[in-house]
């Protein structure tokens, strides 16, 4: 015997992630990360910010270069990989204080995707 399926066209209510929860701080990033090919909401860790701020000798340009560069490459490397958390090494040039030379510095970098939210911090913020 023929049987009439039936389609429920009930609306139902949107699903609502759990939040992140996180027990370092976070800063936005979102409007430089949507330079860099980011579509998500981007923060990175207080500590990465402050890893990559300009010492006494810099100009406030070298950090907005050097966000911009960790997040060129924390979107390259999710691009590539096609994985939600993926650990990198960001290399780059730092003026040194007393000489005022350039010397090279290297920060071991993670980038996670999480619940439409992109991070962007040292290994042991997440």
């Amino acid at each position: 015997m023929p049987m009439q399926l039936m389609l429920d066209f009930t609306p139902k209510p949107p699903f609502q992630p759990k939040p992140v929860v996180r027990n370092t701080s976070w800063v936005d990033v979102s409007d430089i990360a949507r330079g860099t090919g980011f579509t998500l909401p981007v923060e990175v860790s207080v500590s990465l910010n402050h890893a990559l701020a300009p010492l006494q000798t810099e100009d406030d340009a070298e950090y907005d270069q050097r966000l911009y560069d960790a997040l060129w490459f924390a979107h390259h490397y999710l691009s590539l990989d096609q994985r939600q958390s993926i650990t990198f090494t960001f290399d780059f040039l730092r003026e040194d204080t007393h000489s005022g030379k350039l010397t090279g510095a290297s920060l071991r970098l993670r980038v996670e995707e999480q619940n439409q939210l992109v991070l962007l911090g040292l290994p042991q913020d997440f």
